[in-house]
């Protein structure tokens, strides 16, 4: 019996860490000094064009630079327009085709029979291949004074093919949070 419940404890454990939508990651500098940094802006006033129509969105680009200055904003950086800041923050954004299958399904079944009881658990694999659209957004901080990237975060999650304006909002919302909560990088 414990066995069985250490079993199901990790079934449903796999279940649910499959379930995460957004990965997220960072790279940084390690030399860097980022307690220095208190002041940014943009790059690049606009986005350069990459040719996908899904991509060079004006509504997207609004939407990840405005979650990215309230976010910088909330960790007490300062934007300004006028002057040199400490560093620029600039993001891609990129959609990839990717192919994979159903995802794993699970089930339990308990029986009694007559010579005692018995129990099974199923895994099975999704039998259908399907093509998906993956985003990636990558944001970048950059020393202002060399041109040195600092640090980088990226995330990549599905995107939906259709989707309303606020579900698209809160995506990129999600997304912008999840990369910096890591920036300033902690030792």
């Amino acid at each position: 019996m414990r066995i069985l419940r250490k079993v199901i404890f990790l079934t449903v454990l796999a279940i649910f860490i499959g379930c995460s939508g957004i990965e997220v990651s960072q790279d940084y500098d390690v030399a860097a000094d980022f307690t220095n940094l208190k002041t940014f802006d943009w790059y690049l006033a606009k986005q350069k064009k990459t040719g996908d129509l899904r991509v060079d969105n004006l509504l997207l680009d609004s939407r990840i630079r405005k979650a990215v200055d309230r976010l910088l904003a909330q960790k007490g950086y300062q934007k300004i327009s006028q002057g040199t800041p400490d560093f620029y923050v600039g993001y891609k954004y990129a959609i990839f085709t990717r192919i994979g299958s159903e995802r794993v399904s699970t089930g339990i079944g308990f029986g009694f029979g007559g010579s005692g009881s018995f129990g099974a658990i199923g895994i099975g694999t999704g039998n259908e291949v399907r093509e998906y659209d993956e985003g990636m957004l990558v944001i970048d901080i950059t020393d202002t004074k060399n041109g040195k990237l600092l640090w980088r975060g990226t995330s990549t999650r599905r995107v939906s093919r259709h989707s309303n304006p606020e579900k698209i909002t809160k995506k990129v919302n999600e997304n912008v949070e999840k990369i910096l909560a890591q920036f300033p990088p902690q030792p």
